[in-house]
């Protein structure tokens, strides 16, 4: 009988239009950089922990995400972006603190390309739907005496793409045509990654021109 009366009671308060601030849950990570089977833990963990640093929002890594059948695109060595975080998402669904608002930054070292093909190489991609990125490391280490080293401009190109996807899925940042700015588009190649800077500065609105005056009546003479 108690809950009956509870129940209605709440019901009552729905309909007369009473609102109730619904606070987020503590328990949910707001970030996810989860690692593909590929990439080293512990250089992901470095990634997660400079983002929230240099953003000032709650960050967490994943565990090493187990292999994945990632389709490799015809006549290339390069895999297919959406079909890699179509199954990475899937393969971390059970991630803790996993919430329907949780952004997932997915890491390789895979070299990715669009499905269709239409661009010589992505350094990440994005899917607004499935609410997470994928970024490359393929062409962001630097080649010494003809093999590949993770080196300090490695770092530092990784985690400008890394704020870069957090800043545009997550915090809503828009691109930038400024080419000092962190947001500027488009990058075409790595000398683009390292000539623009490591903080985004927000552009205002553009002003909506105002209508047109009618023109003013003379007098007839």
């Amino acid at each position: 009988m108690q809950r009956r009366h509870l129940l209605l009671t709440g019901l009552a308060l729905l309909g007369s239009g009473v609102a109730f601030a619904v606070k987020p849950r503590a328990d949910i990570v707001p970030v996810y950089v989860v690692p593909l089977d590929d990439f080293p833990e512990d250089y992901s963990a470095n990634v997660a922990q400079a983002l929230a640093s240099q953003l000032g929002i709650r960050v967490r890594a994943g565990l090493r995400l187990p292999p994945l059948r990632i389709p490799v695109l015809p006549e290339t060595n390069q895999y297919a972006s959406e079909a890699l975080l179509e199954r990475a998402v899937r393969a971390s669904a059970r991630l803790p603190g996993l919430g329907p608002e949780t952004y997932r930054l997915f890491l390789t070292t895979r070299d990715i390309n669009s499905q269709t093909g239409n661009f010589r190489f992505q350094f990440s991609m994005h899917s607004p739907s499935l609410n997470c990125s994928v970024l490359s490391m393929a062409r962001l280490v630097e080649i010494e005496n003809g093999e590949p080293r993770l080196t300090v401009r490695t770092g530092e190109r990784t985690i400008k793409l890394a704020k870069r996807a957090v800043g545009e899925l997550h915090l809503g940042w828009r691109r930038s045509t400024d080419p000092d700015d962190l947001m500027y588009a488009p990058l075409m190649s790595v000398e683009d990654l390292d000539r623009i800077g490591n903080e985004h500065r927000e552009q205002a609105e553009p002003a909506t021109p105002a209508a047109p005056l009618p023109p003013v009546p003379r007098d007839r003479p």
